[in-house]
């Protein structure tokens, strides 16, 4: 039977090119017509600037091969107020499944909220795997930021976590972002985006529904990345 989970946080896949800070990953959501909602929240040191972020997500499984997500977002930068910072529309199409694994496809299209801004695109596949006392997913993501006039060329993306039991209802584990540039010529490692650091995850049946949560404490591997970013979210499904 195939595991149902719920989308955990923070997309670099349906984000901008430089990761927000209420990015987290994505994992295989199928099997429920039940509705999801779902608030996320980061804090991020990028060096030369702080940022914080929020988002707010509905979304619902109309098949059992098909979740679809719209969620809106608000960033705030050094300390200036919170301002909206456009709107997401992903989707996962189930592609395959074994005993352990799971395979899905991801869309995203983020409509960003400024002048000229165009659209942003995100396509990849999502992979799970069960092994025997942890669960692994890895996400490889391509992005494409359609802006007119400007040429922007499609960047690659990834987001991977695995985690174990700590206690009933608790898992811990890892979670990585990273971004290593341009599909066609990727950065030199000091030029890419790479973040990694401990994460904890949690679940509990509640009013008739189902509450999951995981925040995770990431931080850079080289001065290209933020020095530190803190991402947590809470998601309920009726």
């Amino acid at each position: 039977m195939r595991r149902l989970l719920l989308a955990l946080l923070l997309a670099a896949a349906a984000g901008s090119a430089a990761a927000d800070a209420y990015d987290y990953v994505v994992t295989p959501y199928f099997g429920s017509s039940k509705p999801l909602v779902r608030l996320g929240w980061g804090a991020a040191d990028k060096r030369n600037v702080s940022a914080t972020g929020q988002s707010l997500a509905v979304g619902i499984a109309p098949t059992s091969y098909w979740y679809t997500e719209a969620w809106v977002s608000w960033n705030r930068d050094n300390g200036r107020a919170l301002s909206y910072n456009g709107w997401y529309l992903t989707n996962q199409f189930a592609l395959g499944s074994s005993a352990r694994s799971d395979w899905a496809l991801y869309t995203s299209v983020w409509k960003p909220d400024f002048i000229n801004s165009g659209w942003t695109w995100t396509v990849g596949p999502m992979f799970q795997y069960a092994g025997d006392g942890f669960d692994l997913n890895l996400n490889v993501f391509i992005y494409k930021w359609l802006r007119p006039g400007r040429y922007i060329p499609a960047e690659l993306q990834y987001q991977a976590q695995i985690k174990t039991l700590l206690a009933p209802g608790w898992e811990w584990g890892v979670q990585a972002l990273g971004e290593p540039g341009p599909l066609s010529n990727p950065h030199r490692f000091g030029l890419q985006e790479h973040l990694v650091g401990p994460a904890i995850f949690g679940h509990k049946p509640y009013a008739g529904g189902s509450l999951r949560w995981d925040a995770g404490l990431l931080l850079g591997l080289n001065q290209a990345s933020p020095r530190a970013q803190l991402r947590a979210q809470i998601g309920y499904q009726f």
